[in-house]
């Protein structure tokens, strides 16, 4: 039997298996997710496919014979190098091909792959992902869907779960290129105090405890978080803050969408070599990779989302979204009548790579041990040239991040000597610092000098519910930069940082 901690010592660990009757998914959809129906087309290709062998005179796919395609090559790194990606980018290394075809035997062949499917994905994948999932987060009951990528699900399940008017929950920096897809919707966005660990639990208590819906509207329902290397602060929540962010959710029934794409990304790591001889690497990582909320979800309420855009390659657009079977079918539905499967290139190359003839989900996991350290080293060069040419002004400071790709540097404007904290805000609540002007003045003499970083205030999320004590603009000084390109660039990129600080400063 499995027990949930209690965030406070005065409540005791409960029985969690009493719990998940209670769970009313339903009350959670959108009015558009209510008033959908099934696409009869697909619920009778679903049905034919039931019967091994039924002839199918109702679809409009065109034959096989007819594709214009019968074999693909995938050229991959060898797994059976020592460390794979350092061989890969090297030259040095073998090479394997692993190949889907349509007429001989293969993973997932082209004439299924190349055909209509369904919007959740073909089985072959999606198997081949959950297993992946059961060996990294061993989810209770829950169903894996493919996406064209995590912006793809995520707008679906805004569109699943939002209605005009009502208010959901993000950290307040957060990628707002998703963010701002739920405007359209009508969705509002209240944002969650964060410090160097993330998303801080009591603000997000705090929030849900003071909400007055006579005046607010309808209390939220959906958390929205990046959990690791949370996008752009880089800050990767700690086990004790899931539990209690977890807890909180159950407490306030909030349903979390748990945007991970950086999930594999982690740095440092004790990862047991002895495991790895007896194991696999797959049990080796899944030892030492941060406990995801899906780990914990013993009653459905997470929404998952993974992508191989980070561990594969951006343009693939492939990524997955494992829930509950009662969310899923239902964004599956939503699917089914819109963006229709993921491509079928996609879905046979992940087939392919995750299945015996290719990598594996061992050798998978191989991969991304070997990607994790050569990461690791960009991010300690990134931290090295940042101490020797910007800390060391005493102007700019930065945490280490654990994960992910962004390192968060704070401008300590403080030292700046036309700072003003005493500033009278044109609107109630307005901010009461030159923070914001400062930064922007900040980032066009850094493009005037040949860089570009991302300013804080990309990412900000503007409380519009009257939630927080001061205005998000007095906080926005921090730049995203990333620590994944070249070497040269990280190099390159830091000295002109450093320099244009020092100019700007002394301005």
């Amino acid at each position: 039997m499995v027990f949930l901690p209690s965030t406070t010592s005065a409540t005791p660990a409960v029985d969690v298996g009493l719990k998940r009757s209670h769970v009313d998914y339903s009350r959670h959809l959108s009015s558009e997710a209510r008033a959908r129906l099934p696409n009869p087309i697909k619920s009778i290709w679903k049905a034919a496919q039931v019967k091994a062998g039924t002839i199918n005179m109702g679809n409009g796919d065109p034959h096989h014979t007819l594709y214009p395609i019968c074999e693909m090559n995938f050229v991959v790194p060898s797994i059976d190098e020592h460390d794979p990606v350092q061989s890969w980018r090297s030259g040095t290394g073998q090479q394997n091909i692993i190949a889907s075809y349509k007429d001989d035997p293969c993973t997932l062949s082209l004439r299924t792959a190349f055909a209509y499917g369904a919007g959740a994905g073909l089985k072959e994948v999606r198997d081949a992902l959950a297993d992946l999932n059961d060996r990294i987060h061993s989810p209770p009951n829950h169903t894996v869907s493919l996406s064209l990528g995590n912006a793809d699900a995520l707008t679906k399940c805004f569109r699943l779960l939002g209605d005009p008017g009502d208010s959901f929950l993000c950290e307040e920096f957060t990628f707002s290129a998703m963010t701002n897809a739920a405007l359209p919707l009508g969705i509002q966005w209240v944002p969650i105090r964060m410090d160097n660990n993330g998303l801080v639990p009591s603000d997000l208590e705090r929030i849900l405890s003071n909400w007055d819906e006579a005046t607010q509207g309808k209390r939220p329902h959906v958390l929205y978080t990046i959990p690791c290397s949370q996008n752009p602060t880089g800050s990767t929540l700690s086990l004790e803050r899931r539990q209690q962010i977890y807890q909180i959710a159950h407490d306030w029934d909030i349903i979390i969408l748990e945007d991970d794409p950086y999930f594999f990304l982690q740095y440092d790591l004790d990862v047991n070599q002895s495991t790895i001889q007896e194991h696999g690497y797959t049990r080796a990582m899944a030892e030492v990779l941060p406990r995801s909320f899906l780990s914990m979800d013993y009653d459905g309420r997470v929404m998952r989302l993974d992508s191989f855009s980070k561990i594969v390659a951006p343009g693939m657009r492939l990524g997955w979204v494992t829930s509950n079977s009662f969310f899923a079918e239902k964004l599956d539905m939503l699917t089914d009548s819109s963006s229709q499967h993921p491509h079928g290139m996609g879905q046979a190359f992940v087939a392919e790579l995750l299945g015996s003839d290719g990598w594996g989900v061992d050798g998978f996991m191989k991969w991304i041990s070997s990607l994790c350290n050569e990461y690791q080293r960009r991010r300690d060069l990134f931290m090295d040239v940042f101490r020797q040419n910007v800390a060391v002004s005493g102007f700019a400071t930065a945490e280490v991040p654990q994960s992910g790709m962004f390192v968060w540097i704070k401008i300590n404007l403080e030292h700046h000597a036309r700072f003003s904290t005493s500033q009278t805000p044109t609107v109630l609540g307005g901010p009461t610092t030159n923070t914001a002007d400062l930064m922007d003045e900040l980032f066009q003499k850094l493009l005037s000098s040949g860089l570009v970083m991302m300013p804080a205030s990309t990412f900000a999320v503007v409380d519009r519910a009257g939630t927080m004590g001061n205005h998000i603009n007095d906080r926005v000084n921090f730049f995203r930069a990333t620590f994944v390109g070249t070497d040269d660039t990280i190099r390159d990129g830091l000295t002109i940082f450093g320099r244009t600080l020092e100019e700007f400063f002394c301005c």
